[in-house]
């Protein structure tokens, strides 16, 4: 099904228009001039994807924070408040750096480690072992 009219957090002075049709794709997205908690962002690009159903539109004093490849609003700030339709961006290293101000790892590479860890240490009966009844 399709969501319907509801209620948000009221966070952001959005309004979204639901469509049947799902969205789907990758994409890059930049940020733009973002401000107060979210300053160190402006300018960072990262690739990700959208999914989504509909639009969103902005309502007064929401500003638009991050577009596509596009030039398509995928997030809006108001304050301290952030709400972007692009995920991936805690894979990105660029954007991890400028949040955290120290090159991280992403979310990919920990999990990449987490992998070889349990290919180091665990014989492959053990996992088996512990998902059956």
């Amino acid at each position: 099904g399709v969501d319907g009219d509801a209620m948000g957090l009221g966070l952001l002075p959005l309004v979204t228009h639901f469509d049947r049709q799902k969205l789907l794709r990758p994409t890059r997205a930049a940020f733009g001039d973002t401000t107060h908690e979210w300053a160190t962002l402006a300018d960072v690009g990262f690739d990700g994807y959208e999914i989504r159903h509909g639009r969103t539109e902005a309502g007064s004093g929401a500003r638009v924070a991050l577009r596509n490849e596009l030039g398509e609003a995928i997030g809006w700030q108001q304050g301290s408040v952030l709400g972007v339709y692009a995920h991936g961006l805690f894979e990105s290293s660029a954007a991890l750096s400028a949040l955290f101000g120290v090159g991280l790892r992403t979310l990919d590479s920990v999990f990449e480690g987490l992998a070889d860890f349990i290919d180091e240490h665990f014989e492959p009966s053990v996992l088996l072992r512990l998902i059956q009844p």
